[in-house]
């Protein structure tokens, strides 16, 4: 049988995959990376509430805002599908100065992409602050306006501590009740 078998193989075509020479490998062409998020590492804003923003607003600062030292603020406006164009005004409060641009206009704009406004914050004293951001957004000729904030802190600020209770004669605490609204005398 072994003998048959090697008769068989004596007289037959050699296999072409066999004596063919291997071919070479194609190169695979390259994936484009998907682009990286530049700012995933930016805080968001916080918007007012409302549903519907047509624009994500994320910031960063420079350095850790310092009393009396300016610190420059990155605030990235990233519209939604839709949009056509975005007018931001940036405003502060009491304890903080603002310098800079604080209107930015961005127009036509492509949805998703980072637009980058860059402004300089200066605290006055230590405390929790905000900066406001107005969008006003152009959609198919509409306008949507939504406000966002951007809280930061300067300095060390004690958390609050809940008030102590009210306490009676004898010094012990009077709990707050809620009021039982009833039609019959109490007895």
């Amino acid at each position: 049988m072994a003998t048959l078998v090697m008769l068989g193989a004596c007289g037959s075509e050699p296999e072409p995959q066999a004596t063919a020479p291997a071919a070479p490998e194609q190169a695979k062409p390259a994936v484009a990376a998907a682009p990286k998020d530049e700012t995933a590492n930016f805080a968001r804003a916080v918007g007012d509430g409302k549903p519907g923003a047509a624009v994500n607003i994320r910031y960063e600062f420079s350095s850790k805002p310092t009393l009396g030292v300016p610190t420059e603020l990155d605030v990235v406006f990233i519209p939604s599908a839709g949009v056509d164009s975005m007018d931001a005004k940036l405003g502060g409060m009491e304890g903080i100065t603002l310098a800079g641009t604080l209107i930015a206009n961005f127009a036509p704009v492509e949805a998703g992409k980072p637009y980058h406004h860059k402004i300089s914050v200066l605290p006055d004293r230590t405390g929790v602050f905000y900066i406001t951001a107005s969008v006003n957004t152009q959609i198919a000729g509409s306008a949507l306006n939504r406000t966002f904030s951007i809280p930061f802190v300067v300095g060390n600020v004690a958390a609050q501590q809940k008030p102590t209770p009210p306490k009676d004669d004898k010094g012990e605490s009077i709990k707050s009740m809620p009021a039982e609204e009833s039609s019959e005398p109490k007895r």
